[in-house]
C-alpha cells in the first residue's frame, strides 16, 4: 500500500506541476510551486528524488510490445524489459531505499537507482537504435 500511496503522490504532483506550467504566471517561483502544493495537499514529501525515476518505467512497457511484435528472443535485456513489465502489469513491485524490485511468476529482478539508470541509458539506446 505505500507503494501505491508514493506513486499516486508523484503522479499527483507531475499532474499540479503540468497545471501550474498551463495556468500560472510566469513570475511564479519555484518556492512558491512548492508552498501551494505542500499547503494543497498537505505533505512534506520529497518528490523529485530517484523514485521519480518510476516514470521511467512507461515506455519500457511499450518497448515490450514492440519486441514482443518483432518476436524477440526473451535473452539479455528484452528478458529483463519483459520481467519489469510484467511486474508493473501485476504490481509485483517495490521501490525502497535501495532501489527497485521486480518479480514475475519466474525470476525476480533488483536495480539500485544508479544501476537503473544506467539500465534505461542502455535500453533506450539500443532499442532506438535499431528500431528508427
Amino acid at each position: 500500500m505505500q507503494d501505491i500511496l508514493a506513486i499516486n503522490a508523484h503522479l499527483k504532483y507531475v499532474e499540479f506541476l503540468l497545471y501550474i506550467y498551463d495556468n500560472k504566471s510566469d513570475e511564479m517561483t519555484l518556492g512558491e510551486i512548492k508552498k501551494e502544493f505542500t499547503d494543497k495537499f498537505k505533505t512534506n514529501h520529497k518528490l523529485l528524488n530517484q523514485n521519480f525515476g518510476v516514470y521511467r518505467l512507461l515506455p519500457l512497457i511499450l518497448m515490450k510490445e514492440e519486441y514482443k511484435n518483432q518476436k524477440k528472443a526473451l535473452l539479455g535485456n528484452v528478458e529483463k524489459i519483459k520481467i519489469i513489465r510484467d511486474a508493473i502489469a501485476h504490481h509485483n513491485f517495490s521501490i525502497n531505499e535501495q532501489g527497485y524490485i521486480f518479480k514475475n511468476d519466474k525470476k525476480e529482478l533488483s536495480f539500485s537507482y544508479e544501476e537503473f539508470t544506467k539500465f534505461l541509458h542502455e535500453i533506450e539506446n539500443e532499442f532506438y537504435q535499431t528500431n528508427i
